[in-house]
């Protein structure tokens, strides 16, 4: 057995089997252990017929990697083949990093203007038929993502929010994958008959079950009753279409209590296949494929049928529970109904691409599996062109190099090489920050360490455990180079018991896990070390420890003794010897994290987002500027610049799942909410050039950025800000085609873009107007028109809002969308107003406005008008560093 290719889950499942073949006797259970079919991502080069002869059956691939089951027995032979670079197990990711954000507090304003930050957008808010903040019509909307494509795999989407529907309340949804809906037992290469066993673990408390031998053919008939009498079920809760096996493919649907509101359709666990024997046909295989695909059609059905609010519609099939997939989706690309200045006019950047969800189950593969199904858009008939597509995967995975070798990484990569009108996005994590001692942290900080052992050396870091760890803990370390380090685990005091001896590094590729114990009686701990050098596919020296709660007496639960645990690296050939270790905890529990001292926030870009092609995004505070403190940082271990670009990632307000009007929205903080903002951008960029290529956007979107505050070189890798702040109007004017932007550019209008994609969107209107106010202080001229909003402001907004003529006069010269310019354009500090707007000089709608002010206005308000009117019809177009060179303005 090649170690050395097998990631550690895969090395503790061949070591049990090895250990269960010591006994003399083979019981079913560990028959079934060795026969069953395990689902696994291999990397390989050449031939994959190969691999397949040797009983690799695959499932999907990409040029590099394949998806696929193994039988544990055959593990051993598949990795003795040259050209099978490694084989990992399905690893666990989950949204927004190792631990999702908690939504944060709304309050009352999360409904109203400020949430939006729309009041003086032309995107909604204010108060009802309040003239001085509504769209202005007579403007060209400008580019929303029409004709594009925004795939997002996450925790699902509520179908009936009104973000996600068209204006006339049909769903934008064009396709719906629920992968935590369906399973599809699937046959290829024409077997003839055979037989299988099904395994199935039910969800809570009741033991893994399994089927019994089932002879085939297989009909629907009889693989409904024997799932039926598994234990967990109840009358109704499977249907079985479709066969007789292996014919035909066999259909389960998990219905009754499983479909049922509150229970969550991600707790259905996957069927397995063991003792799969087939007679006949080619190459003959079979698979189960996870995933129901939920049509426009059906959507459109739910949302007919639905009441109209206040009242909650009937649950639909596919859900989001935890809300993570609407929120990521809404910041993305939400838009809300009709309605220009109420509090559900939600809007997203690319508010009229269509929409593309994938409900994940949040593994390597099945992640890879949903990526693929969005980029290739199976559900556009056949000769009709697809649209360009832009893919948002806001999940995140720790256990691998961080160095973008890893296979899922690897598979992204494949997806995007040579291909025109696609795009990934992926975030940097939430793992960047520092975890405060004897606290739970809100993000998964601390999780990294690193240093250097000195040449025959030692060095020492300390792991945090707290209360109530019950499940077991992973510390994955990897270092270069020609030197070899021991690993020793010393526990906390209380636990006691001898010293554990040192595990060494094997070079013989077949060594197994080390099996070592920490403390003795009722506090000792098992622990199994793996450390093996040059493994694959990056020739890196690994070690991977997993330490084990210690056993307890019921009613007590095992659990990990707390306090610091200290790891001891030794170097023993004589070579300093850099190295990273992260820790790889529970998907259930608060990580283990390193203690305080040793905690280092570089390097914590986690997977897939270290990977080479697509774009990693980190987050800031759109309010200061600053970087959000949780934002994972690069480099990545091979010391690339990750995450290129950063993105507003803070206090976001987006779509809240379940929500029903007037409470639709939710603020989130995470990189989760950064990525999404990129996506929708990307959607503009391909609405301005739909034949792009993903590095061809990324070069737009780096060399556009707006720099980091405060300002840090983009060479900097380990600054966590790349190139620095997405600026989108640069980049999407930087998309445009040569003669389209040539002939925009001569047209003199400024690029219209939705209001969501300004990050001053999502800053307070009162901190925004005193942002402007502080931009404008900068110039002579800037503080006269300072000084002259600041004396007059509510006036005329009071005869906007209630004076007929004036009210036509302000819409006339397109005032909203220059107020908008004005307060969350990045671009126009130095051009307050443009030249043009709707192909008409603003100056002239400027001339009328005036002259209708100062009819209507009080004295004081026709004075300043009428001593100021030659210096604010100028303003149009001009630059305000230049008006201060001019004499007259003294």
């Amino acid at each position: 057995m090649t170690y050395t290719k097998l990631d550690e889950s895969l090395i503790a499942r061949v070591h049990a089997l090895k250990q269960a073949a010591l006994r003399e006797d083979e019981d079913d259970g560990a028959r079934m252990d060795r026969t069953e079919r395990i689902k696994v991502l291999l990397q390989f080069t050449g031939d994959l017929a190969v691999v397949e002869e040797a009983g690799f059956w695959t499932e999907f691939r990409t040029a590099r990697v394949a998806a696929g089951t193994v039988a544990a027995e055959d593990l051993e032979r598949v990795c003795a083949l040259d050209n099978v670079i490694t084989v990992h197990g399905s690893r666990p990711t989950r949204p927004g990093g190792p631990a999702a954000p908690p939504p944060e507090p709304t309050g009352a304003e999360a409904t109203g203007a400020e949430a939006t930050g729309a009041e003086a957008t032309g995107a909604g808010g204010g108060a009802p038929g309040a003239p001085f903040a509504s769209d202005d019509p007579t403007v060209p909307p400008g580019f929303t993502g029409r004709g594009v494509v925004v795939g997002v795999i996450d925790t699902g989407i509520d179908i009936f929010h009104p973000a996600f529907r068209k204006l006339d309340g049909t769903t934008r949804i064009v396709s719906l994958l629920d992968m935590t809906l369906r399973q599809t037992i699937t046959p290829t290469g024409n077997p003839t008959g055979g037989s299988i066993t099904l395994r199935w673990k039910p969800p809570g408390q009741v033991p893994d079950q399994a089927t019994g031998p089932l002879a085939l053919p297989l009909t629907a008939a009889t693989a409904q009753s024997v799932l039926s009498a598994l234990g967990g079920m109840r009358p109704g809760d499977v249907v079985v279409t479709g066969g007789p096996l292996p014919a035909q493919p066999l259909v389960i649907d998990f219905e009754g209590q499983f479909i049922k509101a509150p229970f969550d359709t991600a707790q259905i666990n996957p069927i397995r296949l063991t003792d799969v024997t087939l007679t006949g046909g080619t190459g003959a295989t079979v698979s189960v494929i996870r995933g129901r695909v939920i049509t426009p059609n059906e959507i459109n059905a739910a949302l007919a049928a639905a009441p109209p609010p206040p009242t909650p519609p009937q649950a639909f099939i596919s859900r989001d529970p935890d809300g993570h997939g609407s929120h990521v989706a809404g910041v993305a690309a939400g838009i809300g109904l009709p309605g220009c200045c109420s509090p559900d006019r939600i809007t997203g950047i690319a508010h009229e691409a269509d929409l593309a969800i994938v409900r994940s189950l949040f593994d390597t593969v099945e992640d890879l599996r949903a990526a693929k199904y969005v980029l290739e858009q199976p559900w556009v008939p056949a000769g009709t062109p697809k649209p360009p597509v832009v893919l948002n995967m806001s999940l995140f995975g720790t256990g691998t190099a961080h160095d973008g070798t890893a296979p899922e990484e690897q598979g992204l990569d494949d997806l995007l090489i040579g291909a025109t009108r696609r795009s990934i996005v992926l975030i940097a994590g939430n793992t960047g920050g520092l975890a405060p001692p004897n606290q739970l942290a809100q993000f998964s900080e601390g999780q990294h360490t690193s240093g250097t052992v000195p040449a025959r050396g030692s060095v020492t870091r300390g792991v945090d455990i707290l209360s109530g760890d019950t499940a077991a803990d992973f510390l994955v370390l990897w270092y270069p180079g020609p030197g070899r380090l021991n690993f020793t685990l010393t526990p906390p005091q209380p636990v006691g018991g001898p010293a554990m001896a040192p595990v060494t590094p094997s070079t013989n590729p077949n060594a197994p896990s080390v099996r070592r114990t920490v403390g003795q009686g009722p506090t000792e701990h098992v622990l199994f070390v793996t450390s093996h050098v040059g493994v694959e596919p990056n020739r890196k020296n690994r070690i991977v420890a997993q330490l084990n709660p210690a056993r307890a007496v019921a009613p007590l639960t095992p659990q990990i003794a707390p306090g610091v645990w200290t790891v001891t690296l030794t170097e023993t050939q004589g070579t300093a010897t850099p190295f990273d270790c992260w820790t790889n905890p529970s998907l259930t529990e608060q990580p283990a994290r390193f203690v305080l001292a040793d905690q280092e926030p570089t390097r914590t870009v986690g997977s897939p987002g270290t990977a080479r092609l697509p774009l990693t995004v980190g987050a800031y505070d759109p309010a200061s500027g600053k970087l959000a403190p949780f934002s994972g940082r690069g480099p990545t271990a091979d010391f690339r610049l990750k995450p290129e670009v950063c993105a507003p990632g803070r206090r976001i307000y987006s779509a809240k799942s379940g929500g029903l009007h007037p409470d639709l929205l939710v603020a989130m903080s995470g990189t989760s909410q950064a990525a999404p903002y990129v996506a929708g951008v990307i959607a503009l960029m391909f609405q301005a050039n739909n034949d792009l290529d993903h590095t061809t956007i990324v070069g737009h979107l780096t060399s556009t950025c707006l720099p980091p505050v405060p300002p840090v070189p983009p060479t900097q890798l380990d600054s966590g800000w790349g190139f620095g702040r997405v600026n989108p109007e640069p980049a999407v004017l930087a998309s445009m085609p040569a003669p389209l932007a040539e002939s925009f550019a001569a047209g003199g209008e400024p690029l219209i873009l939705p209001t969501a994609a300004y990050p001053a969107a999502h800053v307070p209107p009162t901190v925004r107007t005193r942002q402007v106010l502080d931009r404008l202080a900068g110039s002579t001229t800037g503080r006269r028109a300072a000084e002259l909003c600041t004396a007059h402001l509510d006036e005329v907004r009071r005869l906007v809002d209630t004076e007929r003529r004036v009210t036509v006069a302000w819409h006339r010269m397109h005032g909203p969308l220059i107020v908008r310019r004005l307060l969350l354009s990045e671009l126009a500090h130095d051009e307050p107003v443009p030249r043009t707007l709707g192909g008409r000089p603003v100056a002239d709608g400027l001339a009328r406005l005036l002259d209708e002010l100062a009819a209507a206005g009080s004295p004081a308000l026709r004075e300043a008008v009428t001593t100021h009117r030659d210096f604010l019809l100028r303003l149009p177009g001009a630059r305000l560093s230049d008006l201060d060179d001019r004499a007259e303005l003294s």
